[in-house]
């Protein structure tokens, strides 16, 4: 879970652990690169962080060819969600996300 507002990453990871998920969290760009190493399933990403834009964190999945498929849960505006479109999300939520969409899709339901 990549999200830099605490009460909102907090509030998405503890849905997420109530439905039996293992979550790690991260707070910026830095933190969600160190943590692919891990190489988890999923990432919850917010596109506007403190150190940078998510799109970088899918770029590098995407150039790493890493298994984890990415979710990107932002608020910003149409041409940010465009280019973060364009690199490939499973999907895309908008801020305030649809919590029972965001389940189905992680069960892997189509977005």
């Amino acid at each position: 879970m990549v999200e830099d507002d605490p009460a909102a990453r907090r509030a998405i990871t503890l849905i997420l652990k109530g439905k039996g998920y293992a979550v790690s969290e991260a707070a910026s760009v830095a933190e969600a690169l160190g943590a692919l190493a891990g190489r988890p399933d999923w990432v919850l990403l917010d596109l506007m962080l403190p150190d940078g834009c998510g799109t970088r964190v899918l770029r590098f999945v995407a150039d790493q060819r890493l298994p984890s498929r990415v979710c990107v849960i932002t608020g910003c505006g149409p041409d940010r969600l465009e280019e973060a479109r364009a690199l490939g999300p499973q999907a895309v939520f908008k801020k305030p996300v649809d919590v029972e969409r965001l389940l189905a899709v992680l069960a892997g339901q189509p977005a």
